[in-house]
């Protein structure tokens, strides 16, 4: 397996996304000694306007070592196609060999195909959606080829769309829900869900986890290393849920596909099915 297949099944498969501002180099190293499965080093909202070439600078200067050692880890968010900023970024993903990027704002297909094209060789996109173009054009944006998975920007998108979400975002319910459909039309890993800006409430990032857990999303973006573990917590199955699957996988097995019942209930294609799913994410084949 090469290493570029290497980086998607572990973007695939990562649970817990971790920010860090791309002009404050002293974080980076912090940001990967946490357990975040990716780390994703940001050019957009992070960095003021007038100091992107400098974060641009520093990035040449300090990636090229962290590269070598955690490249399977570190995505970089770009700024948004269309910004006086876009091209410059792509200049630096080129220099640097960066196999993995966030694009902010995604809201066609042309754009993905801009990067590859600036770039001249692939590279592993995750779209954020966040505006009304963006949600209009989710099913193209889906079924390009780089894209490894979806990702939600919660809180711009209610910018954009002039709403005022309840803290439990039950409005963005239907943008969620068509997230992971477009997800599995495409056969992409799960979406990777927003981020939660309470940082001092457990029951609200536990409440979030859970919803989009509910929704099909097994990932979630974090903006301080104290969500970390308890996203990878939530995401990851309990050991009920595992010892569950394990005995529901073992029944079919045993039943050489014919029907069976185990605790009075009946076991069926859908039910294994899940129950494999459960084991995948747990990191149990």
């Amino acid at each position: 397996m090469t290493a570029f297949k290497r980086l998607k099944d572990a973007l695939s498969s990562a649970q817990a996304f971790l920010f860090v501002p791309g002009n404050r180099p002293e974080r980076f190293s912090k940001a990967l000694a946490t357990h975040a499965h990716a780390v994703i080093i940001d050019l957009e909202d992070a960095v003021p306007l007038a100091q992107k070439q400098e974060a641009r600078l520093m990035l040449l200067e300090m990636l090229p070592d962290l590269l070598k050692e955690f490249s399977s880890r570190i995505v970089l968010r770009i700024n948004a196609y269309g910004t006086p900023f876009f091209h410059e970024d792509l200049e630096l993903v080129k220099k640097l060999g960066i196999n993995a990027v966030l694009l902010p704002k995604a809201e066609s297909k042309a754009q993905l195909a801009e990067i590859e094209s600036k770039l001249q060789r692939p590279v592993w996109i995750i779209p954020m959606i966040e505006s009304a173009q963006g949600i209009d054009q989710m099913k193209d944006i889906a079924s390009h080829p780089s894209v490894v998975r979806l990702t939600l920007g919660n809180i711009d998108l209610q910018a954009n769309l002039g709403m005022a979400c309840g803290a439990d975002e039950l409005e963005l319910l239907p943008l969620r829900y068509q997230m992971t459909v477009m997800s599995r039309l495409f056969e992409l890993a799960a979406p990777i869900d927003g981020v939660t800006v309470n940082l001092t409430s457990d029951q609200i990032i536990q409440g979030d986890i859970a919803r989009g857990k509910r929704l099909g999303f097994t990932a979630k973006l974090c903006i301080h290393p104290a969500q970390v573990d308890p996203v990878i917590a939530g995401f990851r199955p309990s050991d009920a849920d595992i010892e569950k699957a394990k005995a529901i996988v073992l029944a079919d097995a045993n039943a050489a596909g014919g029907a069976v019942q185990l605790d009075g209930k009946m076991v069926d294609r859908p039910v294994v099915l899940m129950a494999k799913l459960v084991l995948q994410q747990a990191g149990i084949q």
